[in-house]
């Protein structure tokens, strides 16, 4: 995926992972809105990262990372979402890539199987970002992350 700006963010978003749409329509309607009219995050949050927080981050992505059971349905979504955080990391000039940290990134510190899955979908931005904060952090980084792996 190209880098995503943030004039592009909620159209990329529901291109590339339909699976928000009723998510986003919750959002929309607090906003006297239908998900269709929403064309900026600034039409129904204070800042990107609220809105992908409310409609992938929590209901979606962090419940896929964290499920013990993962079916090729499964996979494939987790894919779509680590190619869209791959656009975040590479938007233009920088403008989402604190977006992609915090709401993606950071909680990836959930556990060691978190990670590893994180290390098996990520793009090449996206594991540099993830090897950063752990080396941050100072978490072991397991030799197999720095590894480019097949992404399914």
């Amino acid at each position: 995926m190209q880098g995503i700006s943030s004039q592009e963010l909620v159209r990329q978003l529901v291109r590339a992972l339909p699976e928000v749409e009723p998510y986003l329509e919750t959002a929309a309607r607090r906003h006297g809105r239908r998900a269709a009219q929403v064309t900026h995050w600034e039409q129904v949050n204070t800042h990107p990262g609220t809105l992908l927080s409310e409609v992938l981050a929590h209901p979606l992505f962090q419940p896929g990372m964290e499920s013990a059971e993962m079916d090729a349905d499964d996979e494939e979504f987790l894919a779509r979402c680590f190619d869209f955080i791959e656009g975040l990391e590479e938007s233009p000039g920088g403008e989402l890539v604190d977006t992609a940290y915090f709401t993606f990134v950071e909680p990836l510190l959930e556990s060691r199987e978190v990670l590893d899955r994180a290390f098996r979908f990520a793009g090449p931005r996206t594991r540099a970002e993830i090897l950063a904060m752990l080396r941050g952090w100072n978490v072991p980084v397991d030799p197999s992350w720095e590894q480019e792996r097949s992404r399914r």
